[in-house]
């Protein structure tokens, strides 16, 4: 019954240590470094032995029962190094000399060293395998708990039969039983520890992480502020230029009209035919720079936009008007469609629309030998309601590979270098006409394969939306 009452009382105290270190631990331990953790919680370890060895069970000839090895089972169970734990079963073992130096206090000493040593390689031997807490626990118990029992038999510090017959059958099973319960309750505290732990180590890598995103989105942030003014510099320069451009070009132009009009009759033919190549290059040379301001102005989002009723019908009869005698000189087949269900008016930038048509009828005509070429007005309408038109303009000529649908949209690209140097231009065209497009808040497709011909499609608003 003693024995009952001294473990009781001991495992009380050691609870409400733990319960302290616990509360200590999330207010404190968490603030202050590893190594000073190691340090401190290993002191508390320490206390918590020698707290146990003052509410002993005091026997003749200064021998004393308690539970002093609980710290040290619990020491296996939570430290990872074990020269802490060897440190913790040797300080404990020491605090038994400050009640007296006596045989028994030498022998509960030497007993705690070597339970420190066992403590040690147990958990050596647990930092290899992969058990569980639980099973951890009850090894650790069963082992410190027996061989505690069994050094206290080899002191000689009482009667064998007496400690086998009746000590042991009291402490032996109360201090396994005190254990498992102790344990059980700190696994717990454990499981916050670890928690804690890779919180904390999350908590790092995600300062860390912060930092690094801080850093990328200012060098990202200057970046984007480098390309908006190289990329206004740029479209400034283009418009500037192609203004310079256009004064001396136009007055070449003019005296190239002057000369091929020959009004004093003084030019040769073959004046006249050097004044009419000079005069188609020019033009040839103003449609490219007029394409340059164009893209120079889209991109620097200053390219005016005069929204306006449009006929959709007047729309198509000026191209038809425009390209038909290109047509009947090149031999090919031209066709205007507009099917009865398509708006017969629609909310747009005329102009603009007629540049778009006008590129795209342009390539088709450039690309396209023999055969034939169609320009196709539909109604498309959406399941929300909203009202397209499409004007399809599909020629029967090259055609485009798909891998490269894309690239021919973007400035100065074309399909390769061979058609470039056959066909000439500069790849402006499809670049300005799918921006013009968005900006009126529609769209261009693409349908071609090589060989095979090619079809773009202009998706217009019947009612605009400007980006």
């Amino acid at each position: 019954m003693a024995f009952s009452k001294i473990f009781f009382l001991n495992i009380s105290l050691l609870i409400t240590i733990a319960y302290l270190f616990n509360l200590g631990y999330k207010m404190l331990f968490h603030r202050i470094r590893p190594w000073a953790q190691q340090a401190l919680a290993a002191c508390i370890f320490i206390v918590s032995g020698f707290l146990s060895m003052l509410f002993a069970l005091e026997m003749p000839q200064e021998i004393r029962f308690d539970l002093r090895i609980v710290p040290l089972i619990l020491a296996v169970l939570l430290f990872r190094s074990p020269w802490t734990v060897a440190v913790i079963g040797a300080g404990i073992g020491c605090g038994r000399l400050l009640f007296g130096i006596s045989q028994a206090s030498l022998a509960g000493l030497e007993n705690m060293i070597i339970l420190a040593i066992a403590a040690a390689l147990l958990t050596a031997w647990y930092k290899r395998c992969g058990w569980s807490f639980t099973q951890k626990g009850i090894v650790a118990i069963v082992l410190i708990t027996s061989l505690h029992t069994f050094l206290i038999y080899l002191s000689d510090l009482l009667p064998a039969g007496a400690y086998w017959n009746v000590i042991v059958p009291q402490t032996f099973p109360l201090t396994l039983l005190l254990s498992c319960f102790f344990v059980y309750m700190v696994r717990d505290f454990s499981k916050d520890q670890d928690r804690m732990r890779e919180l904390k180590g999350m908590n790092h890598i995600l300062r860390r992480q912060t930092k690094e995103l801080r850093e990328t989105k200012r060098e990202l942030e200057e970046q984007a502020r480098r390309l908006v003014l190289s990329s206004r510099y740029k479209s400034e320069f283009l418009a500037n230029m192609s203004h310079e451009l256009k004064t001396p070009l136009n007055s070449i132009l003019l005296l190239s009209q002057l000369i091929e009009e020959n009004e004093d009759k003084r030019s040769s033919e073959e004046d006249l035919r050097h004044a009419a190549m000079i005069g188609a290059s020019g033009k040839e040379l103003l449609h490219i720079i007029d394409d340059i301001l164009d893209l120079s102005k889209v991109e620097a989002g200053k390219m005016n936009i005069h929204i306006e009723l449009v006929s959709t019908l007047e729309l198509i009869h000026s191209l038809q008007l425009q390209f038909q005698p290109l047509a009947d000189r090149n031999e090919i087949n031209f066709v205007v469609e507009m099917e009865p269900d398509a708006p017969s008016l629609m909310q747009t930038d005329s102009m603009r629309v007629q540049q778009i048509l006008r590129n795209l009828l342009m390539n088709a005509f450039k690309f396209t030998e023999q055969g034939g070429i169609r320009l196709q007005v539909q109604k498309e309408k959406e399941s929300d309601g909203k009202e397209w038109v499409r004007f399809a303009v599909s020629d029967t000529g090259i055609g485009i590979e798909k891998e490269k649908h894309n690239l021919i949209f973007e400035a100065f690209q074309q399909e390769d270098g061979a058609v470039t140097r056959k066909y000439g231009g500069t790849g402006l065209g499809l670049s300005i006409s799918s921006q013009l497009a968005q900006l009126l808040g529609g769209r261009l497709e693409l349908e071609s394969c090589k060989g095979e011909g090619s079809v773009f499609t202009l998706i217009m608003p019947v009612a605009a939306e400007l980006e």
